[in-house]
């Protein structure tokens, strides 16, 4: 009764479990991932903070109210003066321009940023789904082995009792399922911890139980690849590229604004006003328009705002120089992840061969051993010779399909 039971559950979990394709996790992972809201946060952040540079340059309007209270004894009375003010930046060399540019720029550099995240998280998506699938595929090869050894001990055992073999190897293929019982529990455990992560980064309930669908991998399609148009792709248009020029123009920008430093700053201020010292006790009568330039000039500060300026351009050449590095390192990182996928394309092909060639020698071993040819020690390294064929057979054929993606996202 109670295995009907672990049984009926057993089902129920199963078929209640979310079903999800590689394609629908990448789509939940776009529109739950924390990470991703979290830079789309700093996007706006940066929009608010490029719209309060741009304002800066506008009109200001300024309400003052100053209240001073005399000493009633010397006959003084208490007086006021109130005063609403426009003010309005005429020259500032430039300063108001440029920080409203840069802000702009950090806008979308942030933007950037999204796209590279977006490109790294959706890399490390399919790489826990293949992870999950290749421990669920080694966990298949485990099972198959232990349903294999249980029935190959219970033949043994009567083996055993009718007297045809000692102890010895009743317990060597006894030990083996043991084995192989821990390595089922370790890769359940394994499979449980890699689901955990990649609920993480769906944003879904980590309660929730999923279950994950093959994945179907064209491998013709790489040999539509042409390496040396990639890579050009790459330097010209990539992500990194645009990152890269953008540094650079912000640091041409914040030269250009560190120079204002050394001109002048030109206000125009009007203003509607109280005579100074007006008392309550006299009407309103007495305001009056007033209209004012300000200048503001630091003529000498011991070169420190020059410092300030030879410091800026000399940060132009330093993110030129980045850019530069940076580029010669995607090239690299472009060529070496091909390599690794052109090799993963042969590792499934000598892979198989080993496979099949394991497969037969397990099933003469097989044979052997059920006719006393040989004993459990060379029986089960046969079969664990398989087992490590079929697991590596696996593991190539999505370890292929991962390098496929990590060189497409090179390319973004």
């Amino acid at each position: 009764m109670k295995k009907i039971l672990l049984l009926y559950f057993t089902l129920v979990s199963i078929s209640s479990a979310v079903e999800l394709s590689l394609e629908k996790s990448i789509e939940l992972f776009k529109q739950n991932n924390r990470k991703l809201r979290e830079k789309q946060v700093s996007i706006e952040q940066k929009n608010l903070i490029r719209n309060s540079k741009v304002k800066a340059g506008l009109p200001a309007l300024r309400l003052e109210n100053n209240y001073i209270d005399h000493d009633n004894s010397k006959n003084i009375e208490s007086s006021f003066q109130n005063g609403l003010y426009i003010a309005q930046p005429l020259f500032n060399g430039g300063e108001i321009y440029y920080n409203a540019k840069n802000a702009k720029l950090q806008k979308e550099l942030e933007e950037n940023d999204y796209s590279n995240l977006e490109v790294q998280l959706k890399l490390n998506v399919i790489q826990a789904y293949i992870n999950c699938l290749q421990l669920e595929r080694e966990l298949e090869v485990y099972e198959t082995s232990k349903v294999e050894k249980t029935n190959e001990l219970k033949k043994q055992n009567e083996f055993f009792k009718l007297n045809l073999i000692d102890r010895s190897e009743l317990l060597k293929i006894e030990a083996s399922l043991y084995q192989t019982e821990t390595a089922i529990l370790k890769i359940q455990n394994n499979i449980d911890a890699q689901k955990l992560n990649l609920k993480t980064l769906l944003g879904i309930d980590l309660n929730e139980n999923i279950s994950l669908k093959e994945i179907n991998f064209n491998s013709s399609s790489i040999n539509n690849i042409d390496l040396a148009k990639d890579i050009k792709n790459a330097i010209n248009n990539g992500i990194l590229t645009k990152k890269l020029d953008k540094n650079i123009e912000i640091s041409n920008v914040n030269a250009k604004s560190s120079r204002s430093s050394l001109l002048p700053k030109v206000n125009l201020e009007y203003g509607y006003e109280s005579l100074e010292n007006s008392s309550f006790s006299k009407t309103n009568d007495d305001w009056q328009w007033r209209v004012g330039v300000n200048l503001k000039w630091d003529i000498f500060n011991f070169g420190s705002g020059l410092d300030t300026f030879n410091e800026s351009n000399l940060e132009i050449e330093k993110q030129q120089i980045s850019k530069t590095d940076e580029l010669e390192i995607l090239k690299k990182e472009i060529n070496i992840s091909y390599l690794n996928l052109i090799t993963s394309l042969e590792t499934i092909k000598t892979n198989k061969k080993t496979l099949i060639a394991s497969q037969e020698s397990y099933s003469i071993d097989k044979e052997k051993f059920a006719n006393r040819l040989i004993d459990a020690i060379d029986f089960l390294k046969t079969e664990s010779s398989l087992r490590e064929s079929q697991i590596a057979y696996i593991n190539s054929q999505l370890d292929s399909y991962l390098y496929y993606e990590q060189y497409l996202s090179l390319l973004q």
